[in-house]
């Protein structure tokens, strides 16, 4: 009995890794074929991988891609280990330079959670929250970890829109990975604005994003086009750390 479930588990594995591979979304076919399990055992493990939400299927395609849930993993990860208390110099460094508040987003399933902030430290600022948790389609800095994700998730959660909604973000997103960059003004919370930008961890994959946010009778576009390099030195910084 154990031979058979060391077996099922090891056949299960081989379908994670090689849809973690693959480029885009692949059919029960072409999984069966390039891992030479039989169609039907393949058919089988991908229902119960689905069912877990381990992998993820297309409504109209019927193709396979990773799901959601190794996103919590990776977060898991990230947040067990000391690598956030690597960031906090950078992070309070990049609160003392623009004066205001410094958040750090990281990915948990489809949407960003705040898990550090630095608050300004003028009398008047802006306060998010740690545990604070918005989806990725909203805010500067949902925005551009969206931007960085795979074709497949990031596909995930464009569907969820409304086609016109989700036009206008395609162009948003393109402009972001020209940029490096997203900047929010009054978006989601009134006379608050922000400017965010990426951080990717282990193989170059995106893994959360670093914002400023203020008032926005001081911190709106005019005054963070003076701080995008400090914010994008900064990210490439922590970046290359974690690589």
């Amino acid at each position: 009995m154990s031979s058979k479930i060391s077996s099922t588990v090891q056949r299960a594995i081989k379908i994670i890794n090689y849809l973690n591979e693959a480029r885009g979304p692949q059919g029960i076919k072409d999984i069966s074929e390039n891992l030479n399990i039989s169609p039907p055992i393949t058919h089988r493990l991908l229902t119960t991988l689905k069912m877990e939400g381990m992998v993820f299927q297309d409504i109209d395609s019927k193709k396979y891609s990773l799901g959601t849930v190794f996103i919590d993993y990776a977060n898991k990860v990230i947040t067990d280990v000391p690598i956030i208390s690597l960031m906090d110099p950078e992070l309070i460094k990049l609160r003392d330079e623009t004066q205001e508040t410094v958040g750090l987003y990281m990915l948990t399933g489809m949407i960003r959670m705040c898990v550090v902030e630095y608050e300004s430290k003028q009398e008047i600022s802006r306060r998010a929250g740690v545990g604070n948790r918005i989806p990725l389609h909203l805010g500067s800095s949902g925005r551009v970890i969206l931007a960085f994700l795979s074709e497949d998730l990031q596909e995930q959660v464009l569907s969820l829109l409304p086609e016109g909604e989700r036009k206008t973000l395609r162009q948003k997103l393109e402009a972001i990975v020209n940029t490096g960059y997203s900047i929010n003004e009054e978006e989601l919370t009134k006379n608050v604005a922000a400017l965010s930008a990426p951080i990717f961890g282990a193989k170059g994959k995106v893994i959360g994003a670093i914002s400023i946010s203020g008032p926005f009778f001081r911190w709106n576009k005019e005054s963070m086009e003076q701080h995008i390099p400090l914010l994008l030195n900064t990210t490439q910084m922590i970046s290359k750390s974690l690589y």
